[in-house]
């Protein structure tokens, strides 16, 4: 019997899931809170193998998703080339990434994908419902209720044997089922942008090519890769530059508060969207680092238009499901990854492959949980290990090796015992 599965959030980690749920031939609602089509956040994302895996067995498009990358430049100073270091990393823009899923899921056309697969043979009913709010679950032994309301207020329930929570960071379901979570701000924000490659000089272009680019100074560290536009172009001319810079603000500090009010005076809690950052503010950060930067982050901070700022912050769940297993936490929902490896997309990846064996009956969902915390808890170390590298002190990097290397011994002696 097929089964009736509700996912509440429409962003990449939803879609995953929900794409999983058509193709395993169970019927499928996605909530999502935003009315319309979610708009790109002209954001880069990084996959590794459990993205590339999830595609492989569900995709049907036949579209490139990503750049691939096998190595990382070092910048240090004003000096441009300090040394190069392999590592593979697939790269790709959030707008393809989300077409891609939508064409696949419900056969939404885009730019991207003007024609949409048809549904393959046993896959069930998918339905994305946007301008969904949800306000409360009930549960019985069977099921479970969700309840939510529209854009005019009207109230409506939908019945699920599971529900699955992708809502994020500030995610609904993580409130409505008390998920034991820890917060906390990092220390550092985050200033991103994206512009096209053509605004830049030739030279730039091809010093930032075919890898990932780090660039480090005192106390702040900057990366810059290539992605496809939203549209799915890969052409050398139309691809995008995207960029974050690494800035270490005191909480609850004059500069926090300077930062995050907008050049219409309203202060954000977390994030001033693109196009209202203050240009005087933006003007004070970008021209104290310029002269500690090389000409090519230099040529980044002085031509991109229209940045945003984030804070980063971390939030850590201990538990992923719920009411037996009928309600589980999956991508940022679960836990919220700093964004130094671009691992948010391959974190809700891992969780729809590492899923299939609760669904084949192989695992419990409590063991499940327990694989996803331990897979999040590693890459905590490495994101805290790179911040510390790239913000910190010596000391501070000292500390976050040794907390990572004291985990790999437990997680060690931990399959040994088992």
């Amino acid at each position: 019997m097929p089964q009736s599965v509700v996912i509440i959030g429409g962003s990449l980690a939803g879609l995953i899931h929900g794409l999983q749920h058509k193709r395993r031939g169970n019927n499928v609602t996605i909530l999502e809170q935003e009315s319309g089509e979610r708009h790109s956040h002209y954001a880069g994302i990084g996959f590794a193998d459990n993205a590339k895996e999830f595609l492989r067995k569900y995709d049907l498009t036949g579209l490139t998703p990503a750049f691939a990358s096998q190595s990382r430049r070092w910048a240090y100073y004003t000096r441009p080339n300090v040394m190069n270091t392999k590592g593979s990393i697939h790269l790709t823009s959030w707008g393809l990434l989300m077409s891609i899923l939508r064409a696949n899921f419900d056969g939404l056309a885009s730019v991207a994908c003007p024609k949409p697969p048809l549904p393959a043979e046993g896959d069930g009913n998918a339905s994305y419902l946007s301008g969904k709010r949800v306000t409360a679950l009930s549960h019985t032994e069977e099921n479970v209720r969700v309840h939510y309301v529209d854009t005019t207020g009207k109230e409506e329930t939908i019945l699920a044997d599971l529900v699955i929570g992708a809502d994020g960071i500030n995610s609904t379901v993580r409130r409505l089922v008390n998920a034991p979570v820890f917060t906390q701000y990092s220390g550092y924000v985050a200033w991103r942008g994206t512009i096209e490659e053509k605004l830049v000089s030739k030279e730039t272009v091809e010093y930032l090519s075919d890898h990932v680019s780090l660039q480090f100074s005192k106390s702040t560290y900057m990366l810059c890769y290539i992605i496809p536009t939203d549209t799915g172009n890969f052409e050398h001319g139309e691809r995008l530059l995207n960029w974050v810079w690494y800035t270490n603000v005191p909480d609850e500090s004059p500069q926090m508060k300077k930062i995050f009010t907008d050049s219409t005076d309203y202060q954000h809690h977390s994030t001033v969207p693109r196009g209202l950052v203050r240009p005087e503010v933006w003007e004070e950060y970008r021209s104290d680092i310029l002269p500690r930067i090389s000409g090519p982050f230099k040529e980044l901070l002085e031509k991109t238009p229209n940045l945003f700022v984030t804070k980063i912050r971390d939030a850590v769940c201990t538990t992923a499901t719920f009411h037996g297993g009928r309600v589980a936490l999956v991508g940022d929902a679960f836990t919220t990854l700093r964004p130094h490896l671009g691992a948010a997309t391959e974190q809700a990846a891992f969780h729809s492959n590492t899923l299939e064996a609760v669904y084949r009956g192989e695992k419990t969902p409590d063991e499940w949980s327990q694989d996803a915390r331990r897979f999040a808890q590693r890459l905590i170390y490495i994101n805290r290990i790179i911040a510390e590298l790239g913000t910190g002190t010596i000391f501070s990097l000292a500390k976050s090796i040794f907390f990572y290397c004291l985990f790999l011994i437990r997680s060690k002696l931990r399959r040994s015992n088992s």
